[in-house]
């Protein structure tokens, strides 16, 4: 019996500290870089993925904070704009992406739920346990987070290959504007190939959008839909392929902003197939908030 209750011991001691590990690595490395609390002097903003998080911190220029993140869908944005309207902001205008691919199923899988749940407060959810595990059990216990894990093993060993390879040699990867119009249209078929898999929306993401309409009309905020710049290269691959969101914000008399095409003959100004660079993202701010 003994035996048994020290080998339970032994074996929850090292759950103890690997879990331990895994939550010092996801506060420094998964979590910390997504948590922004906007100042109360900001009444506009905006909300969008990563092609609304490459504008940086540019539009505090304008007077617009940037609430955007990384693979942020619809109910990250909606999540966002709770925690502002539950906080005591004034928001007067919300600008949100209403790209081709924001309703795409794929939308649903590749998310931030499990960081976003930092906005929610008790009354998003049905019961108060669920409340508990969401927000704070999980986040305590990473140990059960699939995505800390695998962003753990991808560090580790990128760290590893580091040691191993002290005399590493200098990066040769190209940029955008420097890859062959094949190089370009290989890398934009990969990424179609993910946010367009299906011809039907997600019905929940939709849903969720739709809600976001009825917040806003409800709590009197202008809400304006932009679609982000994309390579030509994207484009033209692209052709009329979208899940619509632009088209059901025009349905509800909505003003949509589509600078889609606006560096169409400006390679220089892309970072990938879809993402503005550091440049792009500077130039593509004047003209969102000057012209």
């Amino acid at each position: 019996m003994k035996r048994f209750l020290y080998d339970i011991f032994i074996i929850l001691a090292i759950i103890l500290v690997f879990n331990t590990i895994l939550f010092l690595f996801a506060e420094n490395y998964y979590y910390s870089s997504y948590e922004k609390y906007p100042d109360k002097k900001f009444n506009s903003f905006i909300l969008s993925d990563s092609h609304g998080e490459r504008m940086g911190k540019y539009p505090a220029k304008y007077g617009v904070f940037n609430f955007s993140a990384g693979s942020d869908s619809y109910c990250d944005m909606k999540r966002k704009l709770v925690f502002l309207l539950e906080n005591g902001y004034n928001v007067d205008k919300i600008y949100i992406t209403v790209d081709d691919h924001t309703l795409s199923p794929y939308k649903e899988k590749t998310n931030n739920l499990d960081r976003s749940v930092i906005y929610t407060s008790a009354n998003a959810y049905t019961n108060y346990y669920k409340y508990l595990k969401e927000k704070y059990i999980k986040y305590y216990l990473p140990i059960f987070q699939p995505k800390v894990f695998s962003l753990f093993k991808s560090y580790s060993k990128a760290k590893l290959k580091n040691i191993c390879h002290t005399h590493k040699r200098l990066s040769t990867k190209k940029t955008w504007s420097e890859l062959s119009e094949q190089e370009r249209i290989n890398r934009v078929k990969h990424r179609m190939k993910k946010q367009f898999s299906t011809n039907v929306k997600s019905t929940s993401l939709q849903n969720t959008l739709l809600e976001i309409i009825s917040l806003c009309q409800k709590n009197e905020i202008e809400l304006i839909g932009i679609k982000f710049p994309l390579s030509n290269s994207y484009i033209e691959l692209l052709d009329s392929m979208s899940y619509g969101a632009d088209q059901l914000f025009i349905s509800k008399d909505l003003k949509v902003i589509d600078l889609k095409e606006v560096f169409v003959d400006n390679p220089e100004y892309f970072a990938n197939q879809d993402h503005i660079n550091s440049k792009g993202s500077k130039i593509f701010t004047e003209i969102l908030f000057e012209k």
